[in-house]
C-alpha cells in the first residue's frame, strides 16, 4: 500500500505554546456543542487529530482572551438561531475573528502624532504644491 503523499516538505509542528491554544480551542468548542455534535463530526481520535492539525495554524494565532470573545459571539449567534453554528463549523468560527479584525481596521482613528515626522513634512509640502497649483487653475 502506498503512502499518501503530502503537499508540503516538511511536516507542520507546533511549539507548546501553540497546542496549548489548540486544545484549549477545542474544549471550548466541546463545550459549547457537547460530546454527541463532537463526535458526529469527528467520530474518533484520529479524525479530530486531523482537523486539530488542519486548523492549527490558524487556531495558534489567537491568544485565550481572543477564543473567549469568539465563543461568546458563537454563543450569541446560536440563540439567535443562526443555523451556521448549529454543528461545529471550525471555518465559520474563525471567519468571525477575520469579520471582527475587518470590521475594527475601518474603525481606526487617526491620531496625528503617530505618524513619523519626515511623512509629515513631505505630506506638507505636497498639500502646499498642489494648492499652490489649484489657486493657479482658479485664478486666485
Amino acid at each position: 500500500m502506498h503512502q499518501a503523499s503530502t503537499t508540503t516538505i516538511k511536516q507542520q509542528t507546533f511549539s507548546k505554546q501553540d497546542k496549548d491554544v489548540i486544545a484549549y480551542f477545542f474544549l471550548r468548542l466541546q463545550n459549547t456543542y457537547g460530546i454527541a455534535k463532537m463526535q458526529s463530526q469527528w467520530p474518533d481520535s484520529h479524525t479530530l487529530s486531523l482537523a486539530r492539525r488542519e486548523f492549527g495554524k490558524s487556531i495558534s494565532r489567537l491568544s485565550r482572551e481572543q477564543i473567549n470573545a469568539l465563543f461568546d459571539v458563537v454563543h450569541d449567534e446560536r440563540q439567535k438561531g443562526n443555523d451556521k453554528f448549529l454543528f461545529p463549523d471550525i471555518d465559520a468560527i474563525l471567519g468571525l475573528q477575520k469579520q471582527n479584525a475587518r470590521i475594527a481596521s475601518y474603525h481606526k482613528l487617526y491620531i496625528p502624532h503617530q505618524l513619523a515626522p519626515r511623512e509629515v513634512k513631505d505630506r506638507r509640502k505636497a498639500n502646499i504644491i498642489a494648492l499652490d497649483k489649484m489657486r493657479k487653475e482658479l485664478n486666485i
